[in-house]
């Protein structure tokens, strides 16, 4: 699986980066939402794992520029917000919403899913 990784907090960033590799992953991250718009349109991912309160750019829109890639990966958000902002990132184009704090199981069987029901099509 493909994936990129867009969280502005190193730390949450360098622990999910560990994580998603040992389950096989192969990772790519983005600090900003630029480079993360940036990075969808010149790499093909299968999935972008993505918090909603990036610096520079608000989620939902950064949700909306990824969904519109020629090749759309699915979208994982992960953030601490609630309503609205969860609705605002579905409608912008995200799949699934998660909320902080993360249950790594959750993340694991999303990601799986996503990644097996893209495969069987």
């Amino acid at each position: 699986m493909r994936l990129l990784l867009v969280e502005d907090a190193a730390d949450i960033r360098d622990v999910f980066t560990v994580l998603l590799n040992a389950e096989g992953a192969e990772v790519m991250t983005a600090a900003t939402g630029r480079e993360a718009i940036r990075l969808a349109t010149s790499h093909i991912f299968d999935v972008v794992l993505t918090d909603l309160g990036l610096p520079d750019v608000p989620g939902d829109v950064v949700i909306h520029h990824i969904a519109a890639a020629r090749h759309r990966p699915w979208i994982v958000v992960m953030t601490g917000y609630g309503e609205p902002f969860v609705g605002r990132a579905r409608q912008a184009g995200a799949d699934v919403a998660l909320t902080k704090p993360i249950v790594w199981e959750w993340v694991l069987d999303r990601l799986d899913t996503m990644v097996s029901s893209r495969r069987a099509a």
